[in-house]
């Protein structure tokens, strides 16, 4: 499929003319020596199993990944082509998503989550089932967020929305901010929360804290971990503020 799908790209790129570039050149010039061959994660051209999972939580989402580029990976705000407009960027995604010919049952998926109007980037993490609200079960890895749920399940139906969620995390953030703790004694909350972060590595992990803020610098295998690794830290009382600076070997290795 992918052999057929670079024809077509050559053909359109061919006969794209005079004037501005379409969505086919673009993708040829500009993306494709990432996404053919999948280099830094990037998802490859016409796999269609990781095209599905990445348009689950809605076209809405995968198109914003590639505008404003995803955290802690290789993938740049519009892949770093900023000249780019935002339709530009939005046609080229299209392009690769009709390339992974996705079953109709995928994309009704996508659209459906799509229509929840859910923006949030760490609750569509969390949102497993992908029905809009987050269960106890979804947030088993957050022992604050869960032993304070029923605080925050405001109409008591046993789950979270997506207004819910995010006051509990503006919340447990002022909280978390107002505790005053010794930058040495925070350093070593934070060296201990992430040793038990499973994908830290504490030999490629260094934790530099200053005045309550915490820098996290070093590699790590994926993405998700410097996610997880994130997650372990916020809840520590008096950490003011979180810089991520964690990166995933696929990263480290495109640079």
């Amino acid at each position: 499929m992918r052999s057929t799908f670079l024809l077509l790209i050559a053909g359109l790129a061919v006969s794209g003319g005079a004037g501005a570039a379409t969505p086919a050149e673009n993708y040829t010039n500009l993306c494709a020596i990432c996404h053919l061959p999948g280099i830094a994660g990037a998802p490859k051209v016409g796999d269609t199993a990781d095209w599905a999972r990445r348009v689950r939580p809605g076209l809405t989402m995968l198109h914003r990944n590639a505008l404003e580029g995803v955290p802690n990976t290789a993938m740049m705000a519009k892949g770093g082509h900023t000249r780019l407009s935002d339709a530009e960027v939005s046609a080229i995604v299209d392009l690769m998503l009709a390339a992974a010919r996705l079953p109709p049952e995928a994309l009704a998926a996508a659209a459906r989550y799509d229509k929840l109007g859910i923006t949030d980037r760490d609750f569509v993490l969390r949102d497993a089932n992908f029905d809009g609200v987050l269960s106890p079960q979804e947030l088993g890895d957050d022992a604050v967020l869960v032993k304070n749920f029923a605080r925050f399940d405001e109409d008591h139906d046993g789950r979270l929305s997506e207004a819910e969620y995010r006051k509990a995390e503006a919340t447990l953030e002022r909280e978390r901010v107002a505790v005053q703790v010794d930058d040495a004694t925070l350093a070593a909350a934070v060296r201990a929360a992430l040793a038990k972060v499973t994908g830290v590595d504490p030999q490629n992990a260094r934790v530099e804290v200053a005045g309550g803020t915490v820098v996290m610098i070093g590699i790590v295998e994926e993405a998700a971990v410097a996610t997880r690794a994130f997650d372990a830290v916020k809840r520590i009382d008096g950490v003011k503020r979180i810089d991520n600076r964690l990166v995933s070997g696929h990263q480290m290795g495109w640079d």
